[in-house]
C-alpha cells in the first residue's frame, strides 16, 4: 500500500510503498505519514492531528523551514508569533502576522486603512468588505484592534494539523494579494 510521507523538517512530500531513508530536498530523516491508500478511519493509521508539526516547540522551526523552502524572509519570530514582510510592485509593503493559539494558526494581513475608533469607520466600506467575504474560500475581512487603532485586515484561521508548505504558501500569497488590491482601490478613490 502506497503512503504519502511528509518530511518533518521541510515539508517535502513523497508517495512511496516504503518509508524513504532521507529527504531529497533537505536530507532530513524524520517523516510523517499524511495519507495511505486505505480509508482514514481504518484504525491502523494515526490521523494527521496526532502528528502536529506546529506544536509549541516546533512552531518556530516549522515556519522557518517553510519560509526557507519558499525563499521568504521572516522579519521576526518566536514560539507563538511570526511576522513576514513582502515588498510589492506598487512600492507598498504588506505585512503578514502568524499567531499560534492552542491548535489554531491565525494568519493576518492588516491594511494601511486605520481609524481612531469604530465610530469613524465608513459603514459603506464595511458593508462592501463583508459582501466580498462570500467570494473567499481562504480568508475573510475583519476589523482588528492594532495598538490604539481600528484596522481593516484580511485574516485566515486554520487548524495546525492541516498545514503543509503548499497550503501555507497559498494562504500567505492570497492574503498579501487581496490586501494589496484593497489598498490600491482605496488609493484610487482618494486620488480621484
Amino acid at each position: 500500500m502506497k503512503k504519502t510521507y511528509q518530511c518533518e523538517i521541510c515539508g517535502h512530500q513523497i508517495v512511496s510503498l516504503m518509508k524513504p531513508s532521507e529527504c531529497d530536498v533537505c536530507m532530513g530523516r524524520r517523516w510523517m505519514i499524511l495519507s495511505a491508500s486505505k480509508p482514514i478511519n481504518s484504525g491502523n493509521e494515526s490521523m494527521a492531528i496526532e502528528k502536529d508539526l506546529l506544536s509549541s516547540f516546533k512552531f518556530r522551526s516549522t515556519i522557518e523551514s517553510y519560509c526557507r523552502t519558499l525563499d521568504w524572509n521572516i522579519s521576526s519570530i518566536n514560539d507563538t508569533r511570526a511576522i513576514m514582510r513582502f515588498d510589492m510592485d506598487s512600492g507598498n509593503t504588506q505585512t503578514v502576522f502568524i499567531i499560534k493559539y492552542d491548535s489554531t494558526l491565525e494568519f493576518s494581513c492588516p491594511s494601511g486603512l486605520k481609524f481612531d475608533s469604530t465610530g469613524d469607520i465608513p459603514g459603506g466600506l464595511s458593508t462592501l468588505l463583508l459582501m466580498n467575504n462570500k467570494k473567499y474560500k481562504l480568508s475573510f475581512w475583519c476589523i482588528e484592534e492594532i495598538g490604539d487603532k481600528q484596522v481593516f485586515s484580511i485574516m485566515h484561521n486554520t487548524e495546525m494539523s492541516l498545514i503543509n508548505v503548499d497550503h501555507f504558501a497559498k494562504i500567505v500569497i492570497h492574503l498579501v494579494q487581496e490586501c494589496e488590491k484593497f489598498e490600491q482601490i482605496i488609493q484610487e478613490i482618494i486620488n480621484n
